[in-house]
């Protein structure tokens, strides 16, 4: 690693910028869920770690038995090797239970508390 490579990630990386420009749109879950989920959350992950995977029933089956309210409360306080809040420390609580919804099967995108 050089000693110019920090200084380059923290010029690309502007979370601020990012959760701004999405702010009022009706894709915002989806960009939030495609910019700090999907590395570990997607059905082929670049990270495998055994986080449950995008729209897999079964993967979320005993997950969802804690209601919306605790997938936020796991998110918010990170969980194994999930950062706290899933690495989006900018998102609200509301984006941040969007892209959790958003994560879900069919069969359970109107979990409720």
């Amino acid at each position: 690693m050089n000693s110019q490579q920090p200084e380059m990630i923290t010029e690309r990386h502007h979370p601020e910028e990012f959760i701004k420009s999405i702010e009022h749109d009706p894709q915002a879950s989806k960009k939030i869920y495609e910019q700090f989920c999907a590395t570990c959350h997607d059905k082929a992950p670049e990270i495998e770690l055994g986080a449950p995977k995008i729209g897999v029933t079964k993967d979320w089956q005993l997950r969802t038995k804690q209601g919306i309210e605790g997938l936020l409360a796991v998110t918010k306080n990170g969980l194994n090797q999930m950062p706290p809040r899933g690495g989006c420390f900018e998102c609200s609580d509301d984006q941040l239970r969007a892209a959790i919804v958003y994560m879900l099967p069919s069969s359970k995108k109107s979990l409720k508390k």
